[in-house]
């Protein structure tokens, strides 16, 4: 029997709290390195806003019409093939959420360093997935009212440092009007790897369709999940990203990890930077932990499939999958132990696109083979999947050409799913 325990507010909770993470805290810094302070930075974020909205457009009908948990590994199943919903599923299980785990738990422990420089980073980054892992192991329900609470938190932290951000009385020389700049410096080589960034700090926006077998009237909460949750985040991300270029020199900011810590320095003074920038590390907490719970659900629905895996597809009484989790949390530790930061981020953003496109792609075939629903409907269709999938595409593409190493590991580790989809199903 399914347990239909996640209400509405729980599933915005989950897609706020899976987007707004290190991609938020850490990506400016990076984009900075090849665009111009200002409008063209915030063009980019608003454009890949624009994309993660026509996702969520998408999949709010899907996830209304195969109301199950599994995400993409469900998704592609019914619609394609079992073989592509389970290379999906693999990597949606080993890139998908133990790879971000990793890298919001080194943001985590760089924020955290902000107020004790001497704290090892790996050890910390690997102490605060175990810890959240054993809390969603241990009782689902004080997990998911964690989750609630923690995000509330990380909504409300947010609007008051964009507040502050205004208030300040000497902003940087910044500015945010197009005009002001060259049609050169908005539409430079580097947009299109920034755009990769941004999709990594928007990756999340289809977090709540992985819980979607678990989640209270379906039929209403799925898709107002999604969108509402998406909406909130992509307000959030212009405002942030907004005060940090007008409170912090752009030379302070550029190539930096802990860019929120340097704009709270800014604002608040050097101690109350670090009070900030401490802050902040609990708001990636909130992110840690939604990721932690919404990533077993796939494992759960893969491995129950797969003779090799089944053992992972195990929950206690409750019908929490503990063994699931577990596993995640040990993939997401691996990570952290051995790629650097900026290599989780490339590779993440990278790999997960490859299967999204096929998802929203998948809303005109499920429409051709079953017709318009009578519920939710897709806003804009067939224009909203088009521009979703071309975008996509064409950030991929250009992606590949400027890092085809983070580029070719994504198709392998989809390629490794394909290999042991074979195996188990030869082993059948």
């Amino acid at each position: 029997m399914i347990r239909r325990r996640v209400d509405l507010a729980a599933a915005i909770a989950i897609v706020v709290a899976n987007m707004i993470g290190a991609g938020l805290f850490t990506s400016l810094g990076y984009q900075l390195i090849e665009t111009p302070a200002g409008f063209p930075v915030l063009l980019i974020w608003l454009l890949g806003g624009l994309l993660a909205f026509l996702g969520a457009v998408c999949y709010a009908e899907i996830a209304t019409r195969l109301p199950e948990s599994g995400g993409e590994y469900h998704f592609l199943s019914e619609i394609y093939h079992p073989a592509l919903g389970f290379m999906a599923g693999f990597t949606s299980a080993t890139v998908g959420f133990a790879a971000p785990i990793a890298a919001a738990a080194l943001a985590f422990a760089g924020y955290l360093g902000g107020l004790w420089p001497d704290l090892p980073e790996k050890t910390v980054a690997t102490a605060v997935i175990a810890a959240l892992s054993a809390l969603h192991a241990l009782h689902f329900r004080a997990g998911l009212a964690f989750q609630k609470l923690a995000t509330a938190l990380k909504a409300g932290v947010i609007v008051l440092f964009v507040i502050a951000g205004l208030r300040v009385a000497a902003p940087r020389p910044v500015s945010f009007n197009p005009l002001d700049f060259t049609a050169a410096e908005i539409w430079n080589p580097g947009l299109a790897v920034n755009l990769v960034w941004v999709s990594f700090a928007y990756s999340g926006w289809n977090a709540s369709s992985y819980l979607a077998g678990e989640i209270a009237d379906p039929a209403r909460n799925l898709s107002r999940s999604l969108l509402y949750g998406t909406g909130i985040v992509i307000a959030l991300y212009l405002a942030l990203n907004a005060v940090f270029m007008r409170v912090a020199p752009v030379e302070s900011l550029r190539g930096i990890k802990e860019v929120g810590l340097v704009a709270a320095q800014q604002i608040f003074g050097a101690g109350g930077g670090h009070l900030m920038g401490g802050a902040i590390s609990l708001l990636l907490v909130s992110s840690i932990s939604s990721m932690i719970l919404a990533g077993p659900r796939v494992i759960q629905a893969l491995s129950a499939t797969v003779p090799l895996l089944r053992e992972l597809s195990v929950t206690d009484p409750a019908g929490n999958p503990v063994r699931a989790i577990a596993f995640q949390a040990a993939l997401a530790i691996l990570f952290l132990q051995t790629l650097r930061f900026d290599t989780l981020l490339y590779y993440t953003a990278f790999t997960l696109s490859l299967f999204t496109v096929l998802t929203v792609a998948g809303l005109i075939v499920l429409r051709r083979r079953l017709g318009a629903p009578e519920g939710y409907r897709a806003w804009g269709y067939p224009w909203s999947p088009l521009a979703f999938v071309l975008g996509t595409l064409g950030v991929g593409g250009f992606f590949m050409v400027r890092h085809p190493l983070e580029s070719l590991a994504g198709f392998a580790t989809a390629l490794l799913g394909l290999l042991l989809y074979r195996a188990s199903d030869q082993s059948k």
